[in-house]
């Protein structure tokens, strides 16, 4: 099956980055997700993000009171039965949610619930749902007048601020899905455990919780527009949004394989959007499991190639792949890029299936990181910055799906321009001589990117053996001059007159 990656994996699987982290995001949410005791370890913050979105006026000491009261319920969750499904859990924790919410009157009225309370279990929770106020201002989520007085709470006790910071993301955004809450409060604590060993901790905290608190408004008024979509009108129109969105990320992809996959996702949209944290973290490890299952498999298929050709032809291969994608760098930074990639997979490679694909994702982040800060600098094309601004999670496959830049028009050059044949070629080194065949490559690509690999590798060697022969010459100056004709006469047959 053919795995996509439209806007609705944004939604689940964007991660900021915390700077702490060894390893690339991707594969430390990996590991993080795949735990078998992911679930039972993360039930407390996520019955807490439950009760605090439903019922957003409640202080944070009346969240913590009904969290506890509920404990006994998700302590059931932690010890299933072989035969018990961890869904069937998630949807009694909500059942028992509102009938606890119902049975204390006091709070229902504070809240203006009673009339919720009158109906039945299935309009009671789309009666709820049309309660949440998503009406957070443009301030941080969390303010921190005091970082002194933090970084204390947080040697003391660093529970207490994670859970604090929770409770204030989930009352001011109840749209915001349970497990993109989780990983910013994940970050967030990575922020304070930093900052808190610095000396400026005010401006180490305004730099490093800014990314994050756009990040999450960003993402709050996403997740929102989608769950409005199916609350205030149906799911079949959800999944018709779903559905055109997929067509239009994945016009070549299987008609079927776009509404089976639309389904799934607008189901799993529909559980986040009615407030089912314990289900929608289920659901959002089901499909990052399926996605990692293709990214490890696109790992697998570029170190078969690179074992296949060998670290010089891997090279030139990725220099007409990417030359193709952004065509309007220089020949020289697209050589220098694509040896960084070349030198990952002759790193990461020969190591073991889980090895390679975290050592590939790790070096990725780095070198399409440096990619992107380029493009911010000096704007390469509207494909590059759709990877770069898109999903940081799915920056690799989403550079690796580019195809040919239709919108690029290389400037007219003949190919006395293009192949350099100069006595210095003689005095260069090895690796100068290499970074001159490439160029050369490249500036090919840029005047006739449908032109075959064949082609371009024909001229590449026919350039590489007159050089070798000229430089041996007695009079290498003479021999560019009259053997360099044919090649030139062969380079222009290939761009077509040119």
């Amino acid at each position: 099956m053919k795995i996509f990656r439209p806007i609705c994996f944004l939604v689940f699987f964007s991660y900021v980055q915390c700077q702490t982290l060894q390893r690339s995001l991707l594969a430390a949410a990996l590991r993080h997700i795949n735990s078998q005791n992911y679930l039972q370890e993360n039930l407390r913050d996520i019955t807490s993000i439950m009760v605090a979105q439903f019922l957003q006026k409640l202080t944070y000491e009346e969240v913590q009171t009904i969290v506890e009261e509920l404990v006994d319920l998700t302590d059931k969750c932690k010890i299933l039965k072989p035969h018990e499904s961890p869904s069937e859990c998630a949807h009694q924790l909500m059942t028992t949610f509102l009938e606890h919410i119902c049975n204390n009157q006091g709070k229902a009225e504070r809240q203006e619930f009673s009339d919720c309370c009158n109906i039945n279990n299935k309009a009671r929770l789309k009666c709820f749902l049309l309660y949440k106020k998503d009406d957070a201002d443009d301030s941080d989520v969390f303010q921190i007048p005091n970082p002194e007085q933090i970084c204390e709470t947080h040697k003391e006790n660093q529970v207490s601020v994670k859970e604090r910071y929770i409770y204030e993301m989930s009352r001011k955004y109840p749209f915001l899905y349970g497990p993109t809450i989780l990983t910013m409060s994940a970050c967030y604590e990575t922020a304070i455990h930093s900052c808190c060993q610095e000396e400026n901790k005010t401006e180490c905290f305004q730099m490093k919780l800014e990314p994050i608190r756009k990040y999450i408004r960003e993402l709050s008024w996403r997740h929102h527009h989608l769950c409005e979509i199916g609350i205030k009108f149906n799911h079949k129109v959800a999944k018709a949004v779903e559905l055109v969105l997929l067509t239009k990320k994945q016009p070549k992809t299987n008609f079927s394989e776009i509404a089976r996959l639309a389904v799934y996702i607008k189901n799993l949209h529909q559980t986040c959007c009615e407030g089912d944290v314990v289900a929608c973290v289920l659901g959002r490890k089901e499909m990052f499991q399926r996605v990692i299952r293709e990214s490890h498999e696109r790992v697998k298929n570029h170190c078969d190639l690179h074992e296949k050709l060998g670290d010089a032809y891997f090279h030139d291969r990725l220099i007409i792949l990417y030359t193709k994608k952004a065509p309007q760098l220089s020949a020289q930074e697209l050589v220098m890029f694509t040896k960084n990639m070349a030198a990952a997979a002759t790193k990461c490679c020969p190591l073991r299936d889980e090895q390679q694909f975290a050592c590939m994702e790790d070096l990725a982040k780095l070198i399409l990181g440096a990619l992107c800060r380029r493009h911010e600098a000096e704007p390469i094309n509207a494909a590059v910055g759709h990877c770069c601004d898109d999903s940081y999670a799915f920056r690799k496959p989403c550079f690796d799906d580019l195809q040919v830049d239709r919108t690029y028009i290389s400037p007219p050059l003949s190919c006395d321009q293009v192949i350099s044949l100069k006595e210095n070629l003689c005095k260069a080194q090895e690796e100068e001589f290499q970074t001159e065949k490439q160029k050369l490559l490249s500036n090919l690509v840029k005047q006739k990117p449908y032109a075959t690999e064949m082609q371009f590798q024909s001229i590449i060697a026919d350039f590489a053996h007159l050089v070798e022969t000229c430089c041996q010459a007695e009079s290498s100056e003479m021999c560019f001059r009259e053997e360099g004709s044919k090649l030139i006469e062969k380079c222009q047959s290939l761009l077509g007159g040119k």
